[in-house]
């Protein structure tokens, strides 16, 4: 049975790592910003080598990832899912979106002012990563 890992937080990216997304994505998004809250909690977990990863939904969290772990080509696996899987030195991770995350990046689109939009995304980059993410591990592949 795979372990459940809590994250205690204690860093969050630095505002100039989110400008640098927004750089490379081309605007901010809250999908990138949870591509690199995904990516930056993985950096953090991982043990040893990072082996293999994979991406499992294509979507801008993509450009989040890649950003946060430094990757220049993250393999996709469509799926229903917005999981990131990794291999380690430590076995498989696996980081998975939450529904409450996932719906609360949805409802940006409703969102027309500006400044309601910005406010969203900053909740997203200072969100407990345990309200963001469900993350595991296991010696098997997920």
């Amino acid at each position: 049975m795979p372990e459940t890992t809590s994250i205690v937080i204690s860093r969050l990216p630095d505002a100039e790592l989110f400008q640098k997304l927004a750089r490379r994505h081309g605007h901010f998004c809250p999908m990138s910003t949870l591509g690199l809250r995904i990516g930056w909690a993985a950096r953090r977990l991982v043990q040893g080598t990072l082996r293999d990863a994979v991406y499992c939904m294509k979507t801008c969290a993509l450009d989040g990832i890649q950003l946060a772990l430094d990757l220049k080509d993250l393999p996709l696996r469509e799926s229903a899912q917005h999981r990131f899987i990794l291999h380690d030195d430590g076995g498989w991770l696996q980081l998975a979106l939450r529904a409450e995350a996932l719906q609360l990046a949805a409802s940006y689109r409703q969102l027309a002012d500006p400044v309601m939009q910005d406010a969203l995304l900053q909740q997203l980059r200072t969100l407990d990563e345990d309200q963001l993410l469900n993350v595991t591990r296991s010696q098997t592949p997920p």
